[in-house]
């Protein structure tokens, strides 16, 4: 039981959902406004030729912009390919997190936390839990900052204190959902964000407001030089309650 849950499963399926959603919208709109300009470069076309006094080309014009149309229902927006990159995302953080599972780790993907959250990854070592929430942040030349008053962490130049308070969530959330099946086994679960695509930081890891940022890539050497707190029978018992208590995301 090393290894359980499908990385990204549940953004995955979410960005199929979205993406069947937005092309029907899409394709809705695109037959609605196909009639009226139809028919007004029809009527102009008529009246041109009936009048003489130009070259109708309202028809050609009016079969252009169809096809801009019907292009612009092949490429969904940003906002729906997030999903996608985000399924991508964390089937990379589960690339990475692989190799701690012959240090005897327990790595669960992908796990339910109430009927609509879930949790990315959960990582079970000697250092404990691990509650990572992977983030795909690929625009060009940005960073992962903490303002100088220390009360914004930024990406580039958007504020990321809700995907902070997030993670904390997660692993609150987490926490009181194992603590009557571990009956009385104490485990700090901690919230950690890694991040694909941006610089974090000057040194690749940062700490806001109780919750670990680090680049992905240092996700699996972040873990292992943290003092143990569990035996490796420890680990697997827990792991065993854990993969109960908080199934694969449906």
């Amino acid at each position: 039981m090393a290894l359980r849950g499908a990385p990204g499963q549940s953004a995955q399926q979410e960005y199929k959902r979205r993406l069947r959603s937005w092309r029907k919208s899409a394709r809705r709109r695109f037959l609605l406004g196909l009639a009226p300009v139809l028919a007004l470069a029809g009527v102009l076309e008529w009246w041109i030729g009936w009048h003489g006094i130009g070259v109708p080309v309202f028809g050609h014009i009016a079969a252009l912009a169809v096809v801009i149309a019907w292009c612009g229902t092949l490429t969904p927006p940003q906002h729906v390919r997030a999903w996608r990159s985000g399924a991508e995302g964390e089937r990379r953080t589960a690339r990475m997190l692989a190799p701690l599972v012959r240090r005897g780790a327990v790595i669960l993907h992908d796990r339910a936390l109430g009927k609509v959250a879930n949790l990315d990854h959960l990582a079970i070592g000697h250092w404990g839990i691990a509650c990572i929430n992977t983030k795909n942040w690929q625009a060009k030349g940005t960073h992962v900052s903490i303002s100088r008053d220390g009360s914004t962490l930024w990406y580039g130049r958007y504020r990321q204190n809700q995907a902070v308070s997030t993670a904390k969530w997660e692993a609150q959330r987490a926490t009181t959902a194992l603590r009557r099946p571990l009956d009385g086994i104490p485990v700090h679960i901690q919230p950690i964000i890694a991040i694909h695509g941006a610089k974090v930081g000057r040194r690749g890891v940062l700490a806001f407001d109780g919750v670990t940022i680090l680049e992905a890539r240092r996700l699996t050497a972040h873990l292992r030089r943290q003092r143990p707190v569990l035996s490796p029978d420890q680990i697997t018992q827990i792991a065993e309650i854990t993969d109960h208590a908080l199934p694969p995301k449906q």
